[in-house]
């Protein structure tokens, strides 16, 4: 199968729309299909076997048009689209290529149970961020992991940070980092690899301040470390979250003080907290990468192969904010 993915970002860059990109690209080439990534910015020519056309703000639809009329896609799939998914869906569209777009409850990503395990807690680790020597030691040590530069999120994580018996731990960086450092939150800027996913495995709790991300894949990496999840019901979350079994859920009309309660309570229940702690990895082990791309493979893009164009306009904005 000949297949189109279009992400905003791709690697080197390594936000989540960019990490579930790759990870469908790398199975797909490994699984023999003829694949080409659009995406925003610029690199190699080729990832895994992937063809790439990168696009900038400026790069026009027709050029989009002329890239996916050489690779000539069955399938052109969208991921988390906005200003180059929209030029990719006007492309396919007129080209008469079936788009998909997928909502997290139809579809989510997956987790690489090997890389993200129990195994990886550092109890010395654990103790420093919860300061347990400390005379108010013993902390709840709650980890958020993404950027610190939207004004909102910033602003719910401030009000975890204070919440009394706990510590926020922060890997990333930007404008709010010392905002959540004042409120007494432990900024880590730069953390990947297995170091990241030692910090994942380290934390008491994962904490998903945002309401909009479409994929949230540390959420899954988080339960398949063995640590529950706190999160808006929405995106990733709707799926891999489920409310007082791996982790607790607050609804998306309810504000960051709603989000802090839920943290304040697993703070004040360490039994709750231990029970969704031990249900955390079972819940996600039948959600691997190779599952989620298998999938797509067979229940998503076989509705679309040989739809033709009048199913690609219905389809076209199936999922897309207007």
């Amino acid at each position: 199968m000949r297949i189109a993915l279009v992400s905003e970002t791709f690697t080197p860059a390594d936000d989540p729309s960019a990490r579930v990109t790759r990870e469908v690209a790398v199975r797909l080439t490994a699984a023999g299909h003829d694949v080409v990534v659009f995406a925003g910015g610029r690199g190699q020519a080729t990832f895994h076997g992937a063809r790439m056309f990168w696009a900038s703000r400026m790069t026009p639809v027709s050029a989009v048009r002329e890239a996916m009329a050489l690779s000539r896609p069955d399938v052109c799939h969208l991921l988390d689209p906005h200003r180059l998914g929209l030029k990719a869906a006007e492309a396919a569209d007129r080209l008469g290529v079936p788009t998909l777009v997928l909502e997290p409850r139809r579809w989510g990503p997956g987790v690489d149970l090997e890389h993200h395990h129990p195994g990886l807690r550092d109890e010395a680790l654990h103790d420093r961020w919860a300061r347990v020597h400390a005379p108010d030691g013993g902390r709840l040590v709650v980890l958020h992991d993404g950027p610190l530069d939207r004004r909102k999120v910033v602003g719910r994580l401030a009000t975890v940070a204070r919440l009394p018996g706990v510590r926020l731990v922060a890997l990333g960086d930007g404008a709010g980092a010392d905002h959540l450092r004042a409120a007494g939150a432990k900024v880590v800027p730069r953390a990947t690899g297995v170091e990241r996913a030692r910090c994942l495995a380290t934390a008491d709790v994962l904490v998903q301040p945002r309401k909009k991300a479409a994929y949230a894949p540390v959420l899954l990496e988080a339960l398949a470390s063995g640590v529950p999840v706190v999160a808006f019901d929405s995106g990733t979350a709707t799926r891999a979250v489920r409310h007082e079994e791996n982790g607790l859920l607050v609804t998306t009309d309810r504000g960051g003080k709603a989000l802090a309660r839920a943290v304040a309570r697993l703070a004040a229940s360490p039994d709750l907290r231990f029970t969704l702690a031990a249900q955390a990895r079972a819940s996600v082990a039948d959600r691997t990468w190779d599952d989620a791309v298998a999938d797509l493979l067979e229940r998503h893009y076989p509705r679309l192969v040989g739809s033709g164009p009048t199913a690609a306009r219905e389809l076209r904005v199936e999922g897309i904010p207007h």
